[in-house]
């Protein structure tokens, strides 16, 4: 059986539930597909399998997706739009609308939800606005048990999984 992936961007314009701020960092998630699915699928690379959030994090770093705090910027900024990522590295920043959770293939899932947890009903409460999990793996069973949790914060919350359209999911 072959894989065939197909990269369409018409979506994107047409995707009302997406909000104007959130579009750029969007598209640049799907330059992160991109270039992963260059590694894993074209290269045959048996990298997805250990591939956490961190390790994901940092190759967008270094592929200039996301800019790091420099001394001059408080914030990671994804084409211009400061935002917060988990996991964390270094200073978080001061907070901003926009936290972006990376969810690789090996790590804890509910780890990454609860820490987006804190850090919009807590850390950065009446500040976050937006979560978007990029996520290699998903899973709906741990999402809906803390699904609750999400709606009390008031965040909006999207889904973007890798190779595929976002989704809106609060």
């Amino acid at each position: 059986m072959v894989f065939v992936f197909e990269w369409k961007h018409e979506y994107l314009p047409s995707f009302r539930e997406i909000p104007e701020p959130l579009a750029p960092v969007i598209r640049a998630l799907e330059r992160l597909d991109n270039i992963k699915y260059e590694e894993i699928v074209v290269k045959r690379s048996k990298r997805f399998e250990r591939l956490t959030g961190l390790k994901l994090l940092l190759n967008a770093i270094e592929r200039e997706i996301i800019r790091q705090p420099t001394r001059y910027m408080a914030n990671y900024t994804i084409n211009s739009v400061p935002v917060n990522v988990i996991p964390r590295v270094g200073d978080p920043g001061p907070c901003t609308e926009t936290l972006l959770v990376f969810i690789g293939s090996a790590d804890i899932f509910e780890l990454r939800l609860l820490e987006a947890i804190e850090h919009s009903g807590a850390l950065c409460r009446n500040t976050t606005k937006y979560v978007i999990f990029y996520a290699l793996k998903w899973d709906d069973v741990v999402w809906k048990r803390h699904e609750q949790s999400f709606k009390m914060i008031n965040v909006t919350v999207f889904l973007k999984p890798f190779g595929r359209p976002p989704a809106r999911l609060l």
